[in-house]
């Protein structure tokens, strides 16, 4: 059974929620201790250390998984900029090939794949409620992606996004002000009752 914890209070609740129900702080979900496999090679994966962090990785193709506040932590503005090793030269790789899904290393279900930040061309595999997948190289690209100022481009990219989808909006807006003053000037009421 699936199980949340808060980080504050240490609250246990028998269900995966963002928010703790006593004190509101965020909750953890408290993982079973069962190994976990590789979502690529189906092998045990090993633990390696990371910037302070105790990370699985897999020995043969070198892919990382990464418990949620792992990976907001690693992918944080804050973070990176104090590493040294973070490139603010990131140029945008070219997307891979299409392939299949892959299997949860914590649960087995089918991970969606996704665009990170939407504009960083580095394809990651997410669980919901366990974690992330991230294969060989991900990881420094992602940081490397931040370090450029990435987190803000992807923010401004959003704003214009928004923008053009109010304009869009306003445009509609005015169209059906205007109908709806056609139909109240040529309403069925005032034909029949004054004629035109």
């Amino acid at each position: 059974m699936l199980q949340s914890q808060c980080t504050s209070c240490k609250h246990i609740v028998k269900a995966h929620v963002q928010h703790c129900p006593m004190c509101n702080g965020s909750m953890k979900v408290l993982q079973q201790e069962k190994p976990k496999n590789c979502p690529r090679c189906s092998i045990p994966l090993q633990q390696q250390h990371y910037r302070n962090f105790e990370l699985d990785q897999c020995n043969q193709c070198h892919g990382v998984w990464l418990q949620p506040d792992e990976f907001s932590v690693l992918t944080s503005e804050f973070d990176v900029y104090r590493d040294d090793k973070s490139n603010p030269q990131y140029l945008r790789p070219g997307l891979p090939k299409a392939e299949n899904y892959l299997p949860c290393a914590n649960c087995q279900k089918m991970m969606s794949r996704r665009n990170f930040k939407s504009i960083s061309g580095v394809l990651i595999d997410t669980c919901l409620h366990c974690g992330v997948w991230l294969d060989e190289g991900e990881l420094q690209s992602i940081r490397n992606f931040v370090a450029s100022g990435g987190l803000d481009k992807a923010q401004d990219n959003k704003l214009v996004k928004h923008e053009l989808e109010l304009q869009a909006l306003d445009d509609r807006i005015s169209d059906v002000e205007l109908m709806e003053k056609m139909l109240n000037k040529y309403s069925l009421k005032r034909i029949f009752f004054r004629g035109f």
